[in-house]
């Protein structure tokens, strides 16, 4: 087996002051201060004929267009073809707007930056290139952790078969709801039939049925050719929406939990940590005020310590890229006039309660016409001991268990949000229990089957 060579680079992302912000449609203004500064971090890596590269910043997604630009320019940069590129945000609710998000009022458009976008992903092209020229030989390792008791599915189901969204729940009942999750969580066995998605009505937490929460953290573990760490890469889903307090952190730009964990292993290491978001569309973290950053980010990123002292072994290998195309079916949505008419009939067009309707028009233009939309799923794998398959906008968390179930790898991380940001990818029963991951997603009945078949044989392409 040839020598697998590695290298990362990070960078500064963060904006200037006065840029709408993405991720709650109740903000009302621009971007008034930095909690924390926003990083990306470019990994490329290259096995005789193989070669990729990882590229996740602090974003709330990066679409599609942009994706594009990003790969053109890695390819102006330096000899890695586009195609071969990753692109992926972490999912923060702190940081910038990167094109005219259509739920935004019209104040808010017109604080979106498309330089700070264009110049954004010309930086992130420029780390891949600064990373591709100073590869180094490597060895990388496996494994999986397993982090508890941080987060819980937010779809609660009530008798009536409906969803009842619980964004907060009281520590307690929280708890409750992480361990029943992760319980229902490992029903779904490798190489099994389909576990059980709700659990039995739960009196401390009003009767309502619980979903699962996974709790896997996949991490690869990248040494360099004396054994020293090298870079860290962790995969984990949960929604990065911590300190939401509107009177301090709402309107400044931070990392959220993710850059706590990426801190943990990179002082104790001292090496760069990459942080991939799982399919964290319904999962979000046991506490959200205070200082529920740190104490999230901290026990994710010591579960991914944890695992890497753990892991030994033999370098892994070889590298193998892939990617298929997938269309996941759009799902039956108002025309341009209707929901032009809806949004007027709100009477403030432009006001926060109105955010829903700014939203459904916005699908309604983009999707007028349209069957399906045809996604790409990339995939990376080494030997038959890692596997990554990306799925693009916010994934729920049964797309993650089934792949996982369905995977020809020891260690296998799902990730989401990669190279679109389209919305939610709703499974076919949490289209038919409601709430608003469906609500606010174009895509409709299908969309389950066919981004896990798709998804799986990208995981099957690039298989030792």
């Amino acid at each position: 087996m040839s020598e697998l060579r590695a290298a990362v680079r990070t960078i500064d992302i963060t904006p200037p002051i006065g840029i709408a912000m993405a991720g709650y449609g109740a903000r009302t203004k621009p971007s008034e201060g930095i909690e924390d500064n926003l990083l990306a971090y470019a990994l490329v890596l290259e096995q005789g004929d193989e070669a990729c590269a990882i590229v996740v910043g602090d974003l709330i997604g990066v679409p599609r267009e942009l994706c594009d630009i990003l790969r053109e320019r890695v390819e102006e940069l330096c000899d890695l073809p586009g195609e071969r590129v990753l692109i992926c945000g972490t999912h923060t609710h702190w940081g910038p707007v990167l094109t005219g998000d259509g739920y935004l009022p019209g104040e808010l458009r017109e604080a979106v930056s498309g330089q700070y976008a264009l110049t954004t992903m010309h930086q992130m092209a420029g780390a891949v290139a600064e990373a591709w020229n100073n590869r180094e030989p490597a060895i990388a390792l496996a494994g999986t952790g397993d982090a508890d008791l941080v987060k819980f599915n937010r779809r609660l189901v009530g008798e009536d078969g409906q969803t009842q969204m619980n964004l907060r729940l009281p520590l307690e009942q929280a708890l409750i709801a992480s361990r029943v999750g992760a319980e229902l969580a490992e029903t779904w066995e490798h190489g099994g039939g389909r576990g059980q998605r709700l659990s039995e009505p739960i009196p401390e937490i009003g009767g309502l049925r619980v979903g699962p929460a996974n709790t896997d953290l996949p991490l690869l573990k990248l040494l360099g050719e004396d054994g020293s760490p090298l870079a860290a890469v962790m995969t984990f889903g949960c929604h990065p929406v911590c300190g939401a307090d509107p009177e301090t952190t709402f309107y400044r730009y931070s990392a959220d939990w993710p850059r706590y964990a990426r801190r943990v292993l990179e002082l104790t290491l001292g090496c760069p940590a990459l942080l991939l978001l799982g399919c964290a569309g319904d999962q979000v973290p046991l506490r959200r005020t205070g200082d529920s950053r740190m104490r999230i980010g901290h026990s994710i990123g010591a579960e991914a310590l944890r695992t890497w002292e753990l892991i030994e072994g033999e370098g892994i290998g070889p590298l193998r890229v892939g990617s298929r195309t997938v269309g996941l079916p759009i799902r039956d949505l108002p025309s341009v006039e209707d929901a032009e008419a809806a949004l007027e009939a709100t009477g403030d067009p432009e006001g926060a309660a109105a955010a829903s309707e700014r939203q459904m028009l916005s699908l309604a233009k983009r999707y007028e016409g349209m069957d399906e939309k045809t996604v790409e799923i990339w995939s990376m794998g080494l030997g038959d001991q890692f596997g990554l398959v990306s799925l693009p906008g916010e994934v729920l968390c049964e797309f993650e268990l089934q792949i996982r179930q369905r995977t020809p790898f020891a260690n296998t991380a799902v990730v989401e949000l990669g190279l679109d940001s389209p919305g939610y990818l709703p499974t076919d029963a949490a289209r038919r229990e409601g709430g608003y991951e469906p609500r606010w997603s174009p895509f409709g009945d299908g969309t389950e089957a066919a981004a896990v078949d798709g998804a799986s044989a990208a995981l099957e392409d690039v298989a030792g």
